[in-house]
């Protein structure tokens, strides 16, 4: 392992201010990431799980500045990608690149696949027209699908197929870190092993690393090292594959593992289900955000924010129980 990290976020977070309801009313902020801490050595895969509106997709797209980030740091092989100016970003892209959840959604419908995989090169002026249509073709190849399906349009694909395509485009400008954003979630199970092993496959080519965002709890077993679960904008715990599934520590975690189908009658029925929703991330409940939903919450949970702390080698948690 290295000793410097690939990608490293500190105190990240990022508020959305909301229209006000009435001129005198107070401006409503959604605390959508609120603090988040987190380092990837290169070449490995880094997961963030939760609920959907914990706040694990924003920090994808604050980490890579399409959405901007109120505060904080991302460091990325030395450079805080926060601190760059719009041109500057524009020619760091390059090194970091995204695979979103719907292929379809985006991909452009009027352009033959071709010419999305191409895209980044064109827009960052990566090679000559003719080095450009020869990495084309070397992507295509890649990723498992044949140079003259270059001619194609996207509804001429399958859903795997066009995800197929969206891996070669992030991987065109051959990138140091890619975000996988729940890549995913939209195919049936079958097209998602297919997709999964080939992003494993060409990490180990490639020594690529990966940020993956998944609510998923056996896929992100399948393909991260290490794990962070977010709630309401937080980490909760934080640790490696291994100890978050043979140790887990935070109430919270416990209870995403044991939605998990399984046949194991030892792990049925281990946690209670959560009762209630997710709290308004607009409205945050004092202390542990978590508290309203906890089984275990004591009278300290409801008025103390739990600090992420390490209570065994390299496993975080933010719980005052745990």
């Amino acid at each position: 392992m290295n000793s410097q990290p690939s990608l490293k976020v500190e105190n990240l977070r990022t508020h959305f201010k909301l229209a006000r309801p009435h001129l005198f009313a107070k401006q409503p902020t959604v605390y959508a990431v609120d603090g988040v801490s987190f380092e990837i050595e290169q070449g490995r895969t880094f997961g963030l799980v939760g609920e959907s509106g914990c706040g694990k997709s924003t920090t994808a797209l604050s980490v890579l500045r399409l959405v901007e980030p109120t505060s904080g740091s991302v460091i990325l092989k030395g450079t805080d990608v926060c601190q760059l100016n719009q041109e500057e970003l524009r020619l760091y892209r390059r090194n970091m690149q995204i695979i979103f959840q719907d292929p379809y959604s985006s991909m452009n419908p009027r352009a033959t696949a071709g010419e999305i995989i191409r895209s980044p090169l064109k827009i960052l002026n990566i090679g000559t027209p003719q080095e450009q249509n020869e990495r084309v073709e070397e992507l295509l190849k890649l990723v498992g699908l044949r140079p003259e399906q270059r001619n194609l349009y996207p509804h001429q694909f399958s859903g795997g197929q066009r995800q197929l395509i969206c891996v070669a485009r992030a991987l065109a400008p051959n990138p140091d870190f890619i975000v996988c954003d729940e890549p995913v979630s939209a195919l049936d199970v079958a097209i998602q092993s297919q997709i999964l092993n080939l992003l494993v496959r060409l990490q180990r080519e490639f020594n690529l690393t990966y940020l993956f965002i998944s609510h998923d709890m056996a896929v992100v077993q399948h393909i991260c090292d290490d794990i962070a679960v977010m709630y309401l904008g937080k980490i909760v715990e934080k640790t490696d594959r291994r100890s978050l599934f043979m140790n887990v520590k935070h109430p919270y975690t416990k209870a995403l593992l044991a939605a998990v189908p399984t046949t194991d009658p030892k792990l049925k029925g281990s946690s209670a289900p959560l009762k209630g929703d997710v709290p308004s991330p607009i409205n945050p409940p004092a202390g542990c955000h978590f508290h309203s939903r906890c089984p275990l919450a004591e009278a300290r949970c409801v008025e103390e924010d739990p600090v992420l702390q390490e209570i065994l080698p390299n496993h975080w948690v933010a719980c005052h129980l745990a």
